[in-house]
This record gives C-alpha cells, sequence and structure tokens, in this order.
C-alpha cells in the first residue's frame, strides 16, 4: 500500500518522506504560476468569493460572468469548458503538470451527473491535446458560501454515479477522494455512530479502480466548540479512537490492491498535526514512495 506524497503549502513532511510533486493553486484569482517541477494544478473549487478582475481571467469572459454573488459557477456551459481549458493551458504557459485537479458544479444550474459528463468531455478532449500525460482529477466537495445549491457530487451515491457514467462514456476522469469532505457531507464523524460510520465507508469500497488520489486533512474545534477544518489531526477530527481506528482499517481495504494513490494533507494548521496523520496511516503499513 503506497502513497505519493504531494506537497502542500509549506507543510513539511517527516524527513523520511520526500515529495517530488507541488501543489501549486490555480483558482481564478491567481495569475501566474512558478512550478520549478512536476505539479498537481489545483483549480478553482468555488468555496467562496473571488475577485474575477484580474488580467488573466479577463480574457475569458464566460468564465469571468458565470459566478452568483461572486462565487464561481462551475461547468456552467459548453463555452465555460471550453473557455477553462484555455484558461488553464494560459496558466500553466507551456509547463505541462502532472495532475489537474477540478472540481464539480452547484445542482441549480446542472441537474445530473451526465450533464455534467457531456460538459466536461470538451474540457477534457481539449486539455489532453496540448497535456497528454496529464493525469484529470476531480474532487467530491461538500460546503460553500454559495446560496440556494449544494454541489452535484458530494455524497457516495454521486461518486458511484458518477463512477458509472464515466466508464460508460470512456473518459479518462478519476477520482481524488477527499474523505473528510465525504463524512462532512453525511454531518462529519461528531454525528455519526460507528455502525452509520463504517457503512458509508464500506459502501465506498466500488470506487476503489477509479480512485487515483487520497485527500486527508483533519478538524479541530475552536474556543466556542465550532469545528474548523484543514487543522487538527485525525484523532482532533473523529473525536474517537474507535471511530479513527474503524476510519484506518477500511483505508487499508480500499488500498488493498496495491495501485499507488496521491496523496495530499491539507492540514493549514502545524507539522505536527500533518505527522500525527502519516504516524497513523504507517501504523497500519501504508507507505510513502
Amino acid at each position: 500500500m503506497i502513497l505519493i506524497p504531494i506537497q502542500y503549502h509549506k507543510r513539511k513532511y517527516p524527513a523520511h518522506i520526500r515529495p517530488n510533486i507541488d501543489e501549486i493553486a490555480g483558482h481564478f484569482d491567481v495569475q501566474e504560476i512558478f512550478p520549478k517541477r512536476d505539479f498537481s494544478l489545483h483549480t478553482e473549487y468555488s468555496y467562496g468569493k473571488r475577485s474575477l478582475n484580474s488580467e488573466l481571467i479577463n480574457k475569458f469572459a464566460t468564465l469571468q460572468n458565470s459566478n452568483k454573488d461572486g462565487v464561481p459557477k462551475l461547468w456552467h456551459s459548453e463555452l465555460w469548458a471550453l473557455e477553462f481549458a484555455e484558461y488553464v493551458k494560459a496558466l500553466c504557459n507551456g509547463k505541462a503538470p502532472s495532475i489537474i485537479e477540478i472540481h464539480p458544479p452547484f445542482s441549480d444550474y446542472i441537474e445530473s451527473i451526465e450533464q455534467f459528463l457531456r460538459i466536461y468531455k470538451i474540457f477534457e478532449e481539449s486539455i489532453l491535446t496540448s497535456f497528454p500525460q496529464a493525469r484529470i482529477l476531480i474532487e467530491n466537495r461538500s460546503g460553500s458560501i454559495y446560496k440556494g445549491s449544494k454541489f452535484l457530487i458530494s455524497k457516495g451515491q454521486h461518486l458511484r454515479s458518477l463512477c458509472e457514467h464515466i466508464s460508460a462514456m470512456n473518459l479518462k476522469l478519476r477520482i481524488t477522494l477527499d474523505i473528510p469532505q465525504l463524512l462532512t457531507a453525511y454531518g462529519g464523524p461528531d454525528n455519526l455512530g460507528t455502525k452509520a460510520l463504517s457503512d458509508i465507508l464500506n459502501r465506498q469500497n466500488i470506487l476503489e479502480s477509479m480512485t487515483d488520489g487520497i485527500h486527508l486533512w483533519g478538524k479541530r474545534r475552536s474556543k466556542a466548540g465550532r469545528p474548523v477544518a484543514h487543522c487538527g489531526d485525525l484523532n482532533s477530527f473523529f473525536e474517537s479512537e474507535e471511530k479513527k481506528n474503524i476510519f484506518l482499517e477500511w483505508l487499508v481495504q480500499f488500498l488493498q490492491d496495491k495501485r499507488p494513490r496521491y496523496f495530499v494533507p491539507e492540514v493549514n494548521s502545524a507539522d505536527a498535526d500533518l505527522h500525527s496523520i502519516i504516524r497513523d496511516l504507517e501504523g497500519m503499513k501504508i507507505r510513502f514512495g
């Protein structure tokens, strides 16, 4: 069981783990990137408002105008997909990304996964013409300030339907599974009993062959008692040794085909929290390489 570590922001892995791929932000307020080695481009994820006034985004009227109160409306149309491909190419400026991470649309303007993938296909065809070796991965999403709708792909049933349609349409798209966001879509570990947690995780085993990446991070409660995302480790995320162990045992099962997956530790709080997550994974015989 091998995870390929990706460098996330300035977090430092333990000394024996040396990532060779950098995650680089590519949201709609970024107009230049400066990769020094292999990189994963993390494109717009529509959590909050963007300024949408950079010199680069000004060249793409459909991308710029597809928003609600400043929150980008991803995959809004076929023209949006064409412009998004050109935006990514312009942002990369001839430097080929190893990975391009994309995110799902909201369900108030895209009604089905099939509709989304028909639009997405235009992007894939254009991108792979310029970057034929790039892996395009879609991350499940949960949580945004966007009003009036939720992400089209957040829960397990959405991901399973996505995989069925990807296969039927013979697309190259694969999944990077954000496990904390998946559980958040069901109310979070604190609102799930051990059986419910186990059932939710085990239902995702069918995603194994389509999953090329894993996102992992913690939550930690603020002084007011509110869980703060991307802070803390698995102990503070699950707040239960039993629930943490259910998750770790499931993850080992999920990775049992021994196919390497990319690993993005979206920890914003401290290196110590990342190191704690790594210790938990290595304690289950999961290796990094």
